[in-house]
C-alpha cells in the first residue's frame, strides 16, 4: 500500500542529489573565481547547490511522511515522449564532441519538434534555424565562447 508507493515518491529527490553532488564533484578543477569575475565553476555550483538544498528538503518532507501531494504519474504516450526526450539529451551529450555542439542542437531541436512533440515541418525547420543559429551568434561570434565544434562548425 502507502509504504511502497512513498519509496518510489522518494526515487526523484535521490536522483536530483546524486545529480547535484556528480555535478559538484565533476567540477571541483574549474575555478570558481576568475579575477573579478565568477569562474567556470560558479554556476553549476550554485545551481546543483540550491539543487541539493531543495532535494533534501524534498527527501525530508516525504521521510517523515508529510503530505506532499499527489504525484501525477505519466500516461503511456508521455512516457514514450519522456523517454525519447532523455535519449535526445543522450544523442546530444554523446555527438557534441564528435559532430559538434550546434550541428548536434540543430537535429536535437528539430528531433524534439518533429518526433517527440509531432509539429508541422516547416515551423519546425524555422525554430530549429533560430535556435541553432542564435547559439551560434551569440556563443561562438558575440562572447567567444570555445563550443565543441570538431568541423569548425
Amino acid at each position: 500500500g502507502q509504504e511502497p508507493m512513498r519509496k518510489l515518491e522518494m526515487v526523484p529527490a535521490l536522483f536530483m542529489i546524486a545529480a547535484s553532488l556528480a555535478v559538484i564533484m565533476g567540477t571541483r578543477e574549474l575555478p570558481l573565481w576568475d579575477g573579478f569575475a565568477p569562474g567556470a565553476r560558479f554556476f553549476p555550483l550554485f545551481v546543483s547547490g540550491i539543487g541539493l538544498v531543495l532535494a533534501a528538503l524534498l527527501l525530508w518532507q516525504q521521510w517523515r511522511g508529510t503530505d506532499t501531494g499527489t504525484v501525477d504519474r505519466p500516461d503511456r504516450d508521455a512516457l514514450i515522449r519522456v523517454l525519447l526526450t532523455v535519449a535526445g539529451l543522450v544523442a546530444l551529450a554523446a555527438g557534441a564532441p564528435l559532430i559538434g555542439l550546434v550541428p548536434m542542437l540543430a537535429v536535437f531541436a528539430l528531433f524534439i519538434l518533429l518526433v517527440v512533440l509531432r509539429q508541422s515541418f516547416l515551423p519546425s525547420v524555422a525554430t530549429t534555424v533560430v535556435v541553432a543559429g542564435g547559439v551560434h551568434v551569440v556563443f561562438v561570434r558575440l562572447l567567444g565562447v570555445p563550443l565543441p565544434a570538431p568541423f569548425g562548425i
